[in-house]
């Protein structure tokens, strides 16, 4: 599991405890819609397993969304790889230190 630095993100929730060299069904208890949020000074940087431990039709879904719109959020990123939302973790702490 990586320790993220989420700079002057305040965290709401942080249940990311998912672990790269282990199999998706291995970890599908921790595949629920809210993993992570943190919040920003004028966003907040959410991310979920949608829909909820479906390993067939689930992927993460990451989104920093301003203002609480979250119809239009700034940056959605969609996956089924652990390694791959870690690197959309990073680059939304990015977008989110900028907004």
């Amino acid at each position: 599991m990586k320790n993220f630095n989420f700079k002057t993100g305040e965290i709401i929730l942080n249940d990311f405890d998912l672990v790269d060299n282990l199999s998706l069904p291995d970890q599908i208890w921790s595949l629920k819609e809210d993993i992570l949020q943190v919040r920003y000074k004028s966003c907040v940087l959410d991310l979920g397993w949608y829909p909820e431990f479906n390993l067939e039709e689930g992927c993460f879904k990451l989104v920093v969304v301003r203002e609480n719109d979250w119809l239009s959020p700034i940056l959605c990123k969609k996956t089924q790889s652990i390694t791959e939302v870690v690197n959309y973790i990073d680059e939304a702490i990015e977008v989110a230190e900028q907004l």
